[in-house]
């Protein structure tokens, strides 16, 4: 009887599983496919908001430094060509038309001294050789952006991870809008999954841990990063694998899944932080409860850890280095990269995206914006702010408890505000430039917090006075010493 109530407990976990597998493969590929769709209607080039950066460098990345061409996105040989100056389309077209090959007027160039054209592989061959000296550079597959020097950008304030896996997308499927974001859906179906299982850690609830993934899930800000080939959303995939590793007490296998997600942007860093926190103190307990014992285990975890993410970074980032060398790789890669992230990089209100504040998420101001649909309806990179800002009260309201009653929970609330105090330090020491699109690394964090208060500590009455008796006494405590001054 035991036996068979398991079997159908586990039969049931599956299939919650397997749903939301099928379900967010759908949403997330279908709104990939919509804003591609759109796109094409609109005769624009593809590209959805800052697509334009990411998916530019890693088809120059696969020609430039994996010398491969990308799958070509139709039957034709497609190519950007580029020229020395700004090309005559008539005189061009006529000598284009002679070699069978078709220049796509279409889609124009103001920024970059180019064309866009088509033809069978040999005929556009022998077209780009006609032409002699006059056109410097050849990017095949999907047309470029209309950006000075696109075609030589590489990326570098971010490492090579998720270009990486746009660029074997392109090698492998074919170099078109919808496959640049497969890797992207594919990474939000794991964060739906393994939120499931993070919340079924903390609750052992099925219907709590399904409403956590749904809400996740459904929040607009996944539904959109989910959805375009950007490299936040795989910040909140290693978050949410991090954190399931945390909470099975395996916190070096926490840090180290941290720094691979750190290999796709730096910023998983702040999530780092809190996951050495956790694994400083448990030395600490172990050795007795002792506070040197953690600020020496978290200075040495913490160098340790600096030294395993450049070793990491310095791995993924060899073919770069063989590419431009590796003091330029320090200086452009890792140095540069460092500055730039803790600098402001656009401040031209007429011209620059609006950018937030760290605590702009929870409230859902100064949203990015997206993509304008056809429709003249607008996709803005935001949460849904009412529970965000509700998630984020509830959290630091029942913070106390974690040091008497809800140890586990401990490793949402640390991990969510030391994710979040790592943006707030970039934004104290100048970093300003941040868009709302970064929030999308807290998503799974939201939700798990929101829906564990719910669910495990408001029921509780008892759990709500011990939490309201201690910011009493905490309030008094404070009264009484400012009164003493």
């Amino acid at each position: 009887m035991l036996t068979k109530r398991v079997e159908r407990g586990r039969a049931v976990f599956t299939a919650i599983l397997v749903f939301l597998a099928v379900v967010s493969i759908y949403i997330y590929a279908s709104t990939a496919y919509d804003l591609y769709n759109q796109e094409i209607r609109r005769g624009g080039r593809g590209y959805v908001s800052d697509e334009v950066w990411y998916v530019s460098s890693s088809r120059v990345i696969l020609k430039k430094i994996f010398n491969l061409e990308p799958k070509q996105p139709s039957s034709l040989y497609n190519a950007t060509l580029i020229f020395t100056s700004k090309p005559n389309i008539f005189k061009l077209n006529e000598t284009a038309v002679a070699y069978g090959v078709i220049i796509n007027t279409k889609l124009s160039f103001s920024k970059l001294n180019a064309v866009y054209i088509s033809g069978d592989k040999k005929s556009v061959r022998s077209f780009i050789n006609s032409l002699g000296g006059n056109v410097t550079d050849v990017i095949p597959g999907w047309v470029l952006p209309d950006n000075e020097g696109i075609n030589n950008y590489i990326n570098w304030e971010h490492p090579p991870l998720g270009k990486y896996l746009i660029a074997l997308v392109m090698y492998t499927l074919g170099d078109n809008p919808f496959y640049w974001r497969i890797p992207v859906v594919t990474a939000g179906v794991l964060t739906v999954i393994f939120t499931f299982l993070v919340a079924y850690r903390l609750t052992e609830s099925t219907i709590a841990s399904l409403a956590v993934s749904l809400f996740t899930l459904m929040d607009p800000i996944s539904r959109a990063l989910f959805s375009i080939a950007l490299l936040d959303g795989y910040m909140a995939l290693f978050t949410v694998i991090a954190l399931y590793y945390a909470l099975r007490g395996k916190y070096r296998g926490a840090v180290l899944v941290s720094l691979i997600g750190a290999c796709f942007k730096s910023s998983m860093l702040f999530t780092t932080i809190p996951l050495l926190v956790l694994l400083a103190r448990r030395e600490a307990v172990i050795r007795g409860r002792s506070v040197p014992v953690f600020v020496k285990s978290l200075i040495r975890y913490g160098a340790i850890t600096l030294l395993a993410y450049l070793a990491l970074l310095a791995l993924v980032s060899i073919p770069i280095m063989n590419y431009m060398g590796i003091t330029n790789w320090i200086s452009y890669g890792v140095i540069g990269a460092a500055r730039w992230h803790a600098s402001v990089k656009c401040t031209d209100p007429a011209k620059c995206p609006i950018s937030s504040s760290p605590w702009d998420w929870f409230i859902g101001v100064n949203s990015f914006l997206l993509y304008i649909y056809l429709d003249n309806t607008r996709l803005y990179a935001t949460g849904y702010y009412p529970l965000w800002s509700l998630s984020l009260i509830l959290l630091i309201l029942f913070a106390p408890l974690v040091f008497t009653r809800k140890r586990l929970y401990g490793h949402v609330v640390l991990v969510f505000l030391g994710t979040l105090l790592g943006y707030i330090g970039l934004w104290i020491i100048g970093g300003r430039t941040q868009y709302s699109f970064y929030a999308v690394h807290f998503a799974p964090l939201v939700y798990t917090n929101l829906v564990y208060v719910f669910a495990k500590i408001i029921p509780r009455r008892e759990l709500v006075k011990e939490t309201v008796e201690t910011w009493v006494k905490l309030a008094l405590t404070i009264i009484s010493k400012l009164t003493l001054l």
